[in-house]
């Protein structure tokens, strides 16, 4: 019996908690396919982690409409995006995405409710150590305080009896330790990928590739995809 559905993008942080769902049950992964700029690398690395675990329930949902609408650096390509050094936690950066998360987790709820699954699980994490400003400074839906609101619409959205709810297992964790996490269930981190860019390699500017780089020097440990050529 399915248990979880965790919504899986490719990045370190849903692949862990693809991961920690495992240990716990049986999980379904769903990715959401958005048209945003680093798409063809994140599928990739979401039928690699997939593979890995050896979870055979999975489905690629689309949400193309997203890149249609545009507002931000991840989908528009006349838009820059954001170098890491330039994110104080003064302004929402040009790669927040509206509205994303917020239909990244309905499209798991639906899912869910068909499966009879009782978890949604999303690999957010708020704070990446000393590199920066908190991750919900910078994407609001990010906060904690959002989670328990969606939750709570949840409860008025689902039938009375029927159990359903968002769990973030990672949302206190920094980067390092995610990745110590990671190196636990012995996750391929150089089948993760991270970059906002939709360069060939990592372009190791954006805040994505800031915060990996951070969180394997500060875990004690090379970054593999960076120690070979991709596609090696």
């Amino acid at each position: 019996m399915i248990q979880s559905v965790v919504l899986t993008s490719g990045g370190i942080n849903s692949a862990v908690a693809a991961a920690v769902a495992r240990e716990q049950g049986e999980p379904a992964l769903l990715h959401i396919a958005w048209g945003h700029r680093a798409a063809e690398h994140e599928l990739a690395a979401f039928e690699a982690i997939a593979a890995t675990l050896r979870i055979e329930k999975t489905m690629v949902a689309e949400l193309s409409c997203m890149a249609v609408f545009g507002g931000n650096s991840r989908a528009s390509k006349r838009l820059p995006v954001d170098d890491a050094g330039t994110l104080t936690g003064g302004e929402t950066p040009s790669t927040f995405a509206f509205g994303l998360i917020p239909a990244m987790l309905s499209l798991a709820a639906a899912w869910a409710y068909v499966l009879k699954a009782k978890q949604i699980i999303i690999g957010l994490s708020d704070d990446h150590g000393d590199l920066g400003p908190k991750v919900s400074e910078l994407y609001p839906d990010h906060r904690q305080e959002f989670l328990q609101t969606f939750n709570l619409m949840l409860e008025y959205a689902k039938p009375p009896k029927r159990e359903l709810v968002v769990e973030a297992p990672l949302i206190d964790l920094t980067r390092a330790e995610v990745i110590r996490l990671g190196e636990r269930f012995k996750i391929s981190f150089d089948k993760t990928w991270s970059c906002y860019r939709e360069n060939e390699r990592p372009c190791g500017r954006c805040q994505p590739c800031a915060t990996r780089a951070a969180g394997f020097i500060r875990a004690g440990l090379p970054d593999p995809l960076l120690l070979e050529p991709i596609g090696t």
